[in-house]
């Protein structure tokens, strides 16, 4: 299981890096070919359909990583006035329709993919589906992430009250 874990955390920090070489490349390019239209008059051509697909990538991998680490804007309005155990059953509900998210990603993305695969990128002549199959990927991880938060709101759900009530009696 400690392999999983350490293999699990390798993955998402691997992810994290992409997203943020995704950003800084987006940045570098965009930044370079503004500097090169505006000074020089001059600039590529193929720098909007890179910066488009780095955007898109640096997006959806974003969007996998938040639902795990539960970074998503959220209103807590009504849910703070919760009692523990009816917030981490709405809390399990709402990570398990995520996951149904993700699925239809996967399902959608796939298909996608399947139309645009003999379509090519007008500058870059890139296959079109390059700038799609992130879509299941993403959409694969928001699954497996939205399941993996919703497991452990489960532990607090199933959680015994003698259990709580000592992490309750240490905490104050």
């Amino acid at each position: 299981m400690s392999f999983l874990r350490k293999a699990c955390r390798f993955l998402f920090k691997a992810l994290e890096w992409f997203a943020m070489i995704c950003m800084v490349c987006l940045t570098i390019i965009v930044f370079t070919d503004v500097i090169l239209r505006y000074i020089f008059k001059r600039g590529f051509a193929w720098t909007q359909e890179i910066a488009t697909l780095m955007l898109v990538w640096f997006s959806l991998i974003g969007m996998a990583i938040g639902v795990l680490e539960k970074i998503h804007i959220s209103i807590e309005m009504f849910t703070s006035k919760l009692p523990d155990k009816a917030l981490s059953v709405l809390e399990s509900i709402n990570h398990l329709l995520i996951a149904v998210f993700g699925g239809c990603m996967v399902y959608f993305g796939l298909i996608i993919m399947n139309m645009t695969k003999m379509s090519t990128l007008p500058a870059t002549k890139m296959p079109s589906s390059v700038l799609y199959v992130i879509l299941p990927l993403s959409g694969l991880l928001v699954l497996v992430n939205a399941i993996l938060v919703a497991a452990k709101q489960d532990k607090k759900l199933f959680a015994d009250e003698n259990s709580q009530a000592g992490e309750d009696m240490t905490n104050a």
